[in-house]
């Protein structure tokens, strides 16, 4: 059976459900799942931001909290956290999540520790790692939603998966009953949105 592991770029995915007008609390076990398929193992999921140090953003970092100690409960996931760290001029700014995702990828396909990897991000700049991915051995598909399909990504990955198909399609296991924010990547006041390529819409 071929064996999948996901990898989310968390703010990415995020601003893309905000974008979309999509709820952004997420059982991501249950979206893992969905998005590989009954007919393939889904070994683990990984998934990425960034967090606030408690010592230089103490209520930041306590409104973010229940979001991080949901995704540490989530079965078969990894939490790869990044660091949000304040800037002179004001605001903040994420370090770190993208090399770890970078670094995962291209480590754990070395690994042979997957098939077919499952990329949700919207940002090119992971373009290149698409290519020297597939370049190691495993099939790369990337989940994109339908208004932003960046074309350097498009070109490096084999499949591209609709992420509106996935969620419309088992809505009911991926999307909680009741509607809640998650504080840690709240646009308003997250400095994700300083990342390339994403724009608060």
């Amino acid at each position: 059976m071929n064996r999948v592991c996901v990898f989310i770029d968390g703010s990415s995915f995020y601003f893309g459900l905000k974008r979309n007008n999509r709820i952004t609390r997420v059982d991501y076990h249950q979206f893992s799942k969905a998005i590989v398929g009954p007919d393939r193992e889904l070994v683990r999921t990984y998934y990425y931001n960034a967090a606030y140090d408690a010592a230089l953003s103490p209520e930041q970092r306590k409104g973010q909290q229940p979001f991080l100690e949901s995704l540490y409960r989530t079965p078969y996931l990894e939490l790869r956290l990044g660091r949000i760290i304040p800037l002179r001029e004001g605001g903040f700014r994420e370090k770190g999540a993208d090399v770890l995702l970078a670094a995962d990828l291209i480590y754990y396909a070395n690994k042979k520790f997957f098939d077919t990897a499952i990329i949700i991000t919207e940002d090119s700049d992971f373009a290149p790692v698409l290519s020297q991915l597939k370049d190691v051995g495993p099939h790369v598909e990337l989940g994109l939603f339908r208004d932003s399909q960046p074309r350097d990504l498009v070109s490096a990955a084999d499949r591209i998966i609709s992420l509106e198909d996935v969620l419309d399609k088992f809505a009911s296991k991926i999307f909680p009953e009741i509607p809640e924010e998650n504080f840690g990547n709240r646009s308003e006041e997250s400095p994700l949105m300083k990342r390339a390529g994403l724009k608060n819409n």
